[in-house]
């Protein structure tokens, strides 16, 4: 446990009384807090806590009085004594639910092709969002629509995450999924309008603001969208760190090759978007 201790103090200063506290910090699980040190604040100061999970671990919420428990930046006003923990689990294998109707082994008839390289092939994973929100702008999350446009249009992902943070998988990591599409990555040629055969693909079930789906959308459908169904839930950032864990030790992918759809189609694509947070992603 890393321990800040707490006390209180009392200075006088011509003639003005100032109340001064020190914060303690506890950790369970393996992880980091700042600060570190063991410093005093005057009453009414806001501090900035952090807490900073250490390898194969993840950081899960805090305990006590900061403003926001799920965030691993938050912040605390020192009005007086407090006691507040960082709270870390142990980073587990992702558990992966098969899709509705089974993996997808035929697209449009022809079976998916597998990566010409193998596993080998295997550098980056590209993150979009997906929803059912153009026909059912009332409903947009079921599991089940989603499987069927995926094999209706052609189009798919490796991995689909829904709101609850239950992770599904479409097509096995050693294919190809139809998620990437037209795009360039950098000056490498090679990434081309080819990035499906490197990257693996990880659809979360998500809307963006109006203004990023009034082109997808249309009016009337995006017009219709509840304010609770925009953007990402707590549980899809907990399985999604989850998943990229597990990802990115299996193939050893950099952290500079987690990339979005908009990242690599930066003119046509807009997800995940505005509303996805990068400060609920954390990596081994």
């Amino acid at each position: 446990m890393a321990v800040i201790l707490i006390s209180t103090l009392t200075l006088a200063s011509c003639g003005v009384i100032k109340h001064q506290y020190k914060l303690t910090i506890g950790i369970i699980g393996k992880g980091k807090v700042a600060p570190e040190n063991n410093l005093v604040y005057e009453r009414e100061t806001i501090v900035e806590v952090e807490a900073i999970p250490l390898e194969g671990w993840e950081f899960y919420r805090w305990e006590g009085p900061v403003n926001d428990r799920l965030q691993r930046k938050t912040e605390l006003l020192v009005d007086k004594q407090h006691k507040i923990k960082a709270i870390f689990k142990k980073i587990s294998d992702p558990e992966i639910k098969i899709a509705p109707g089974g993996m997808i082994s035929l697209r449009n008839g022809t079976p998916v092709k597998p990566r010409p390289g193998g596993l080998e092939d295997i550098q980056f994973i590209m993150l979009h969002a997906i929803s059912d929100a153009a026909i059912n702008p009332k409903n947009p999350y079921e599991l089940d629509r989603i499987a069927t446009i995926f094999r209706e249009y052609g189009v798919d992902s490796h991995y689909v995450i829904d709101r609850k943070g239950n992770i599904h998988q479409f097509i096995d990591d050693d294919n190809i999924a139809h998620h990437a599409g037209l795009g360039s990555w950098g000056d490498n040629y090679e990434l081309r309008n080819n990035m499906n055969q490197y990257a693996i693909g990880i659809e979360i079930m998500g809307i963006g603001t109006k203004e990023e789906m009034l082109p997808v959308l249309g009016v009337n459908a995006n017009n219709k969208i509840r304010a609770k169904d925009r953007g990402y839930t707590e549980e899809q950032y907990r399985s999604l760190n989850i998943l990229f864990n597990h990802l990115i030790q299996k193939y050893t992918i950099p952290y500079e090759n987690i990339i979005t759809h908009k990242d690599y189609d930066h003119e046509r694509k807009w997800d995940p978007g505005f509303l996805f947070d990068w400060n609920k992603v954390y990596l081994p």
